[in-house]
């Protein structure tokens, strides 16, 4: 290998890479010679090498630790792409020749194991380097000056292992001469002393299938012999208490063990990338190391404690992490599993393409997922892409949407063809079915409505488009049925509307409550009294201190009384009265004293229940009253009688809800004549009570939707002034009435959906 010291920027030959520096030098002495010899051959020839085109070439390889820098000769594109390998990363370069670099590079750089060039003639040419990684890694490129410089940086994808990898000893690597083979993964840390040690393999041919399997248990150690039919050099990918071992071109032609020995915990086997892959499961924390002896691979496990004999695993893979994507023996088995996976967004990808054909990134990604593809002849396009950790479903619709494309999925069948191209098919289908309807006899069906209004049934079949062309209806509303003509595919979605539609609308009966509550209170006190005095000698007499002469008598004095201040509300058959006298013998002094109290207590309560019963989102009025005629003057200037309704009223319209509650639209209204209130004609007034609202009510719930309190006072004295005034004698000089009335109401509703028997 030919590489430049980053230091000192010279060029160093290593001992190994003698031998192809000795066959490029003859390469290069072969061709001055046939130039040479073209050049005698005239002006023909000549013409001819300057018409054949010249393709892109390969001008170095430069690597580095964690970074790989390819170069050509000319500007040429690339892509670059994560196949299953975890460990692997390949570059694609179309129409580009790797020239003097066919050989493999082990560069012995941190992050880069080794760099494998490749020459691909068919389908299309192209040069081809597959990078294999120390461990898992995220890569990042960058083109510039007809350079790639691909870098390679931890992502995460690797965890720490319980111990170090040793450095595999240089006399122990796979001999130069097995170049068609991959050597055995060497990471620089490893869970203990576990190393690949290939032991003469020179001498034996390859192997071409595994023929058995067999434990070898000792005091400290168990050992694995895996055999074949000659020299086999495997891939090792130790992971966490996992051990994955890949075997190139060769066959698995032996059963695996279904009983293992601890550490052991099961073996499977499998097939990814055309490679057969072992997978040992391992105890927890275990120790390994893996070897080749002759015709086997040796793999010896350190033990803590004595042998013991448990049954294997399934014989499947499982996912050790997500990004490394090892194949399971369910996935393997079941494509079609697999495929739905990443269809339903669940797996991601991590894609970085440059300007290139859509087709083969299309078959890309049916690899990727394992789904059957199918491109339209009419896909064409190129892209230019970069995902990091995107969903396989969301990265290709959108490449999708950028090219006006679209996708049908059949089960585990992708077909990837233009919208034009879906919406022929879409068309000519439906021209097919109309076809094949317009071929089929035509039917009759009579079908009975129950509920529904027969006409409502015929307007919404029309609506729905139930019926092709040669479809008709036919209405008979006094036997409340329909008939339907068409071809036999119809009728089923006819009955499905009409199972729909012909359903008995729900009722609900509306309970309404109008409570008045009166209070009244009512106290009334009165005096009245007066006194005569008359002298003997009528010529002395003082006369009478009779009050005015318009107040009422006493019947001791018969004068009329000087205070008159009766309970007014005292009357015939109504109230009481004390009177009191005195007369004198000689008649000469009369006292008259009357007293009269009232008191009045009044407790009324009125309680109106309107019901009703309506359907659903129907209205419903109910009212009971009088009707009283009231006169009315016209505008020609004549007198005409009119009629006014004093009534109890419940105007409703219910609406049953999805979750059984009813939302109503209520009207109340109670009037009543009042003959507090008199025209001048002499027709008494009316009381109105009326609420007006829309609420919503659970079933059988009761809520109030309105009220009115009122109160009313009235305290009045009456009494001579200023007399009146004096403390307790102000009594003998007035009268008192005190009066307290309490109007209440309350407007209740109750709402039921009515059920059918």
């Amino acid at each position: 290998m030919i590489r430049r010291d980053r230091y000192r920027n010279r060029r160093i030959v290593s001992g190994k890479d003698r031998v192809v520096i000795s066959s490029l030098a003859g390469f290069v002495l072969c061709l001055l010679l046939g130039a040479a010899l073209l050049s005698s051959m005239g002006c023909a020839s000549a013409k001819v090498s300057a018409q054949a085109p010249s393709r892109t070439m390969i001008s170095n390889v430069l690597v580095e630790d964690y970074t790989i820098s390819i170069s050509a000769d000319q500007p040429f594109t690339y892509t670059l792409y994560k196949p299953g390998d975890p460990y692997k990363i390949v570059v694609d370069m179309p129409d580009v020749s790797v020239g003097a670099f066919s050989a493999k590079i082990n560069p012995q750089k941190k992050g880069i194991s080794e760099v494998v060039p490749v020459q691909v003639e068919s389908p299309s040419f192209l040069a081809r380097f597959e990078i294999l990684l120390d461990t898992p890694s995220a890569v990042d490129q960058e083109y510039k000056n007809n350079v790639l410089t691909i870098r390679v940086k931890d992502d995460g994808f690797s965890k720490p292992v319980a111990a170090k990898w040793q450095e595999v000893p240089k006399e122990l690597k796979i001999p130069a001469i097995e170049r068609k083979e991959r050597a055995v993964a060497s990471p620089k840390e490893s869970r203990g002393s576990e190393t690949v040690r290939p032991l003469a393999q020179a001498q034996l041919p390859k192997a071409t299938e595994i023929t058995g399997f067999a434990f070898d248990s000792s005091a400290g150690a168990v050992m694995l012999h895996i055999r074949g039919n000659g020299a086999m050099t495997p891939n090792v990918f130790p992971l966490e208490n996992r051990l994955v071992l890949d075997f190139s071109d060769v066959a698995l032609n032996a059963a695996i063990p279904t009983e293992v020995v601890t550490p052991f915990r099961g073996i499977r086997s499998g097939r990814h990338d055309g490679k057969t892959r072992i997978v040992i499961d391992l105890k927890e924390n275990s120790t390994f190391d893996v070897s080749t002896a002759e015709n086997a691979v040796l793999v010896t496990v350190k033990r803590e404690k004595e042998p013991a004999v448990a049954r294997a695993a399934p014989m499947r893979y499982e996912r050790a992490e997500a990004e490394t994507r090892f194949p399971t023996a369910e996935a393997e088995a079941s494509p079609r599993s697999k495929c739905q996976s990443y269809l339903e967004g669940k797996e991601a990808i991590n894609f970085d393409f440059q300007d290139q054909d859509i087709v083969p990134i299309f078959r890309l990604f049916a690899d990727i997922s394992g789904c059957n593809l199918f491109v339209h002849p009419d896909v064409k396009g190129k892209a230019t892409m970069k995902f990091i950790d995107v969903s396989w479903s969301q990265a290709l619709d959108t490449i999708l949407k950028t090219f006006s494309l679209g996708k049908s999925v059949e089960g585990n069948i992708i077909r990837i063809a233009p919208h034009s191209v879906f919406q022929k098919e879409s068309e000519e289908k439906a021209k097919a079915m109309e076809a094949v309807s317009l071929a089929e006899p035509l039917d009759t069906r009579i079908y009975s409505v129950s509920y529904a209004k027969v006409k409502d049934v015929d307007a919404a079949i029309k609506s729905a488009k139930l019926l092709t062309p040669r479809g008709s209806t036919s209405v008979d509303e006094r036997t409340s049925t329909i008939l339907v003509q068409d071809i036999d595919d119809v009728f089923p979605k006819v009955e499905s509307l009409l199972s729909t539609l012909d359903k008995p609308t729900p009722q609900v009966l509306i309970e309404a409550r109008i409570v008045e509550v009166n209070t009244a209170a009512k106290r009334d006190l009165g005096i009245q009294w007066g006194m005569n005095i008359q002298g003997s000698n009528t010529l002395s007499s003082l006369g009478g201190l009779s009050g005015v002469p318009f107040l009422s008598r006493g019947p001791f004095t018969g004068k009329n009384y000087l205070v008159d201040f009766p309970a007014k509300s005292v009357g015939a058959l109504s109230g009481s009265g004390f009177t009191f006298g005195f007369l004198s013998p000689d008649r000469t002094f009369g006292l008259d004293l009357q007293l009269s109290a009232l008191e009045t207590i009044g407790h009324g309560k009125i309680i109106s229940s309107p019901k009703i019963l309506t359907i659903d989102n129907g209205k419903a009025k109910i009212s009971q009253g009088n009707s009283i005629a009231v006169r009315k003057l016209t505008a020609e200037g004549t007198v005409s009688t009119e009629f006014k309704d004093v009534t109890l009223e419940l105007n409703v319209t219910p609406r049953i809800t999805p979750d059984k509650s009813i939302g109503i639209a209520i009207e109340i209204k109670k009037e009543e004549l009042d003959f507090s209130v008199v025209s001048v004609d002499g027709i008494p007034g009316t009381s109105k009570k009326e609420a007006n609202t829309n609420v919503i009510i659970k079933d059988g719930e009761t809520m109030v939707i309105g009220g009115i309190y009122k109160t009313k006072t009235d305290d009045t004295e009456s009494g001579v002034p200023g007399l009146m005034k004096i403390p307790v004698l102000g009594w003998l000089f007035k009268s008192k009435l005190k009066e307290t009335r309490t109007d209440e109401l309350l407007i209740f509703i109750t709402p039921r959906i009515v059920e059918r028997p």
